[in-house]
């Protein structure tokens, strides 16, 4: 039979009797692929989004708030107890007291700044190393309970017109050329390191380092909670 070879409607479609062919050429428009309208966010739900987001950000930036909290703590206390021992050592290699003065901080918030000084015996006195400054974030804690050291003990230096330092809250210690130190035995005497923004010693913060100091051997050792 002969193929019908007659022009067809634009749609590319034939009739064939009752059938309907559908012509498969690239460019027919297929009526029955129809694309479904994409739905939108509500507004709960980017608020509920918004709300996660906040949420993860506060506990992300509090945890890297703690870990520097607790770096600092621990690069103070280790700069206190470097500190303590060259001036035992400075003591016992020079055959030498060496006079170890704690300075409060200017906020009045404890104690922050640390320096070692050689008693000559024509009872002049000079630096032996430049001021041993704690981090910002951190003080020496004054309370008895806690720095003996600075609350207990009443020993001040004397008058130094060379230290710009000094004031009533200063307070020193002696490392003797044994090694020991002039402190009461039997101690120990200990300094603790806490953040300077927690000042209230009814509510001791929980992140703290303390430093104990044997009066007898004038050794040290760093305790952390």
């Amino acid at each position: 039979a002969a193929r019908d070879s007659g022009n067809y409607p634009s749609g590319g479609q034939r009739k064939m009797g009752t059938l309907t062919e559908f012509s498969s050429s690239p460019g027919s428009a297929s009526s029955h692929h129809q694309r479904v309208p994409r739905r939108a966010f509500t507004l709960l739900e980017l608020l509920f989004v918004m709300a996660l987001i906040m949420t993860a950000t506060y506990l992300v930036v509090a945890a890297l708030a703690r870990l520097t909290d607790a770096n600092a703590l621990n690069t103070a206390a280790q700069m206190v107890d470097d500190c303590l021992n060259d001036g035992r050592q400075d003591a016992v290699a020079q055959n030498i007291t060496v006079e170890v003065r704690l300075y409060a901080a200017a906020s009045g918030n404890g104690y922050q700044v640390l320096q070692l000084h050689s008693r000559n015996a024509d009872g002049t006195e000079a630096s032996l190393a430049a001021p041993v400054i704690l981090p910002v974030s951190t003080v020496i804690d004054a309370t008895a309970s806690h720095s003996s050291l600075v609350a207990t003990n009443a020993q001040a230096p004397p008058a130094d017109p060379t230290d710009p330092r000094l004031n009533p809250q200063t307070r020193c210690f002696h490392f003797l050329p044994t090694g020991a130190t002039d402190l009461a035995a039997p101690g120990p005497w200990q300094l603790t390191v806490r953040s300077a923004a927690s000042s209230d010693p009814a509510h001791f913060p929980a992140n703290w380092a303390c430093l104990t100091l044997d009066p007898l051997t004038g050794r040290t050792q760093i305790y952390r909670p």
